[in-house]
């Protein structure tokens, strides 16, 4: 006698040996997608798989309608953020966890299903079909084999053969609910296949959505990285500019000609002496070769020459300092007279 525990004993489940390694697939597979051949499903098999996966699909992934107050008060004409690197994560993760969740439903469906279709086939096995009727009849007529004859008819003889024959296909090609003769392990079902196919193509489309966003925020990056660097390097070339416009108006200023008796004393005695020579100079023209070399203008003297003719001390002053310079020229053999 059959119970539960035997049929699932025997059932495919158990009934295929472990693999020993990995095999390569077949190359007539190469290039192939068995979800989407170009011929439609066709089979009643496959029928009961679409079936079935539609409604795994409405039973399980069915998205819950908002209430009445998150309809109200959740702005819709609000654009969605951007995808960043960590978004993209963050639905992978997603996508892994409720996969990983809707597998584990949909096993203890199978593995429930499976336990009620085995009971089920135990229940409503006939094992006097089991048996072929005429080897039963041999054993019980063993007294008198014609009895075979005057009990059942030849029609009737046939008939039981047909129905034990019958029933021995029937258990033979229908394996207990959920599986089928093409899918022998859990692992296997056509259903959870299909699932795991949509889950696979979701996740392989997330993961070229992360690499296009991470490298969008890498050229990002890069643009900005560049940016601050060109912002240092115009920075650094205005203050290296400052500096030197800085630097040449003190050069400037230094080498401008002193327009008040104040300007002339701050000035080096180097400098002053140049002033001095320009005032002493003989000629006109002496005076603006001098204007050339030191970069003056009348402009730029005027105003002190104008103090030099008026200021009688100053004008004392400068001839005197003069005087100084000369004889000092003229006491070192080592200096030639201009």
């Amino acid at each position: 006698m059959t119970t539960p525990h035997t049929a699932a004993a025997i059932s495919p489940a158990s009934s295929v040996p472990p693999r020993r390694g990995l095999r390569l697939p077949s190359r007539k597979y190469q290039g192939r997608n068995g979800f989407t051949e170009d011929h439609p499903d066709s089979t009643t098999a496959q029928k009961i798989e679409l079936f079935e996966h539609a409604r795994d699909i409405l039973q399980l992934r069915s998205v819950t309608i908002p209430s009445f107050d998150e309809i109200m008060n959740t702005d819709w004409t609000k654009p969605p953020e951007p995808d960043t690197s960590v978004s993209v994560q963050k639905e992978i993760y997603d996508l892994r966890a409720s996969h990983g969740a809707f597998l584990s439903k949909i096993y203890d469906l199978n593995a429930s299903a499976y336990l009620d279709d085995v009971e089920y086939r135990y229940q409503s096995r006939n094992e006097v079909l089991d048996e072929d009727p005429r080897v039963w009849m041999k054993r019980e007529f063993t007294d008198n084999p014609k009895a075979t004859h005057k009990n059942y008819a030849e029609d009737e003889l046939k008939e039981m053969i047909d129905a034990s024959n019958a029933q021995k296909e029937l258990y033979e090609t229908t394996p207990p609910y959920p599986f089928t003769l093409t899918a022998p392990t859990p692992a296997h079902l056509p259903s959870i296949s299909r699932h795991n196919y949509a889950y696979l193509k979701q996740l392989l489309e997330l993961y070229r959505k992360l690499q296009r966003v991470k490298e969008k925020e890498r050229l990002a990056q890069e643009a900005e990285r560049l940016r601050l660097e060109q912002e240092e390097y115009n920075r650094q070339r205005r203050e290296e500019e400052t500096r030197r416009l800085a630097q040449i108006e003190k050069d400037r200023l230094e080498k401008r000609f002193p327009t008040t008796v104040e300007e002339f004393n701050a000035k080096p005695r180097d400098f002053q002496g140049l002033i001095v020579k320009f005032f002493n100079a003989p000629t006109k023209h002496l005076q603006e070769k001098q204007l050339v070399t030191n970069k003056w203008t009348w402009e730029d003297v005027k105003p002190l020459m104008k103090i030099y003719d008026k200021n009688d001390q100053f004008r004392t002053r400068i001839i005197g300092m003069f005087l100084n310079i000369d004889q000092g020229a003229s006491s070192d053999p080592r200096r030639r007279i201009s």
